[in-house]
């Protein structure tokens, strides 16, 4: 099994909580990874990558990406490559035993998650492991909270970045050409997604990073965005035209019993686990 890592701010402790008892829960070995804090990038670097992509992006956007950055150098030093995961993830029933096979997939990236949105299967593309499948994609649109990536996928996505930032699955999925799969049913989903559909996970949270955002108005200072944006289009458009032939457009299979399986999280187990990481002077508020 490769090695897994969750991304976590730290002031974010009932997440932290969540993975580690999760963790103990399935069987998993997670090692946590300091997330890059928003208000941490300086003004010189921020203004210089949030700039490079199709709209400018936000400093939390940009932390996100920079954090998963770090992980990828991880995982091009590691020949089983390397789980990432971010700390809203709640895994399945099923979780551990793809993460087993997961690296033996032959696919550079491998998305553990959905977030509900349809993705461009490869029609009759499914490698079959009983209570799972690897369905490889032509291409992902979203979705970097749970996923694995190959020591040879690591290297491909940090040398795009010699040249390139975008918002993680952006990134992942748009700039970098990788060999991508999705598992299925999904065997990780983000808690806000899971109460969505009627879960009780145990938790809540919230996300600053997929929020709605506003149009960029067509002027001459926003013409290098808008030209990054129809380069973008038109290679989807690519995509799209091969739906008449090898590419099906439909949202990752769900299955809502290996969730019901092992939700929700016990409400003790996560205070129990909280209370590790307060001082010995200092109480939750």
């Amino acid at each position: 099994m490769p090695e897994m890592h969750y991304i976590n701010l730290g002031r974010a402790r009932q997440r932290r909580a969540s993975m580690e008892v999760q963790a103990r829960a399935h069987g998993l070995a997670l090692t946590r990874f300091a997330a890059c804090e928003a208000a941490a990038i300086d003004e010189d670097r921020f203004a210089w990558l949030s700039t490079r992509w199709e709209r400018p992006m936000t400093r939390p956007e940009l932390a996100a990406y920079l954090s998963h950055r770090a992980l990828w150098e991880r995982a091009a030093a590691t020949p089983e490559g390397l789980v990432i995961l971010e700390d809203d993830t709640i895994f399945a029933a099923h979780f551990r035993a793809v993460a087993c096979e997961v690296a033996a997939s032959g696919y550079d990236l491998v998305n553990f998650e959905t977030v509900g949105r349809r993705k461009f299967f490869k029609k009759a593309a499914a490698s079959d492991r009983g209570r799972f499948r690897f369905t490889a994609l032509v291409r992902d649109k979203s979705g970097a909270g749970a996923y694995y990536v190959s020591q040879a996928g690591a290297r491909r996505l940090l040398a795009a970045s010699k040249t390139h930032v975008a918002p993680v699955d952006a990134y992942m999925f748009g700039v970098c050409r990788l060999k991508i799969a999705q598992v299925e049913p999904a065997a990780t989903m983000q808690v806000h997604l899971l109460q969505e559909r009627g879960f009780d996970v145990g938790l809540t949270t919230t996300t600053s990073i997929h929020q709605p955002r506003q149009r960029l108005p067509l002027t001459l200072t926003n013409l290098g965005y808008v030209a990054k944006r129809l380069r973008t289009q038109l290679r989807l458009a690519g995509v799209q035209a091969r739906r008449l032939v090898d590419v099906e457009f439909r949202r990752a299979d769900f299955d809502h019993t290996v969730f019901d399986d092992v939700l929700p999280i016990p409400a003790a187990d996560l205070d129990a686990e909280m209370r590790r990481y307060w001082p010995a002077d200092q109480t939750p508020s």
